[in-house]
């Protein structure tokens, strides 16, 4: 019983989205029905939590690949090229007017 309900929470996809309390009152139901112990309710809690941090955390690596595939592919520039782009700019500026006080 306790690996069939353990599974079916893993494979729900609101599981995913279900908050820690909402996971802790899930496991607290099933502990005073009887279904699982209390030993089970609590490992049960911590395996749907763990579950949900390792498919958030795969979740966002996609997400971050795709982003990262959709700007290499489009051309824009990312916040840190601008940075870059502008501190070059401001030491350029600064020698183009050290070179006039020099020259003027």
């Amino acid at each position: 019983m306790f690996n069939t309900l353990r599974d079916a929470a893993k494979i729900g996809m609101g599981a995913v989205w279900l908050s820690r309390e909402n996971i802790r009152k899930f496991t607290d139901e099933l502990i005073e029905m009887g279904r699982v112990s209390k030993e089970e309710g609590e490992r049960l809690c911590d395996e749907i939590s763990e579950s949900q941090d390792e498919y958030k955390n795969k979740l966002n690596d996609l997400v971050d690949k795709a982003v990262q595939k959709a700007l290499d592919t489009s051309g824009l520039a990312r916040k840190s090229e601008v940075a870059e782009l502008r501190q070059k700019v401001a030491e350029l500026e600064m020698k183009l007017q050290k070179q006039e006080e020099d020259h003027g």
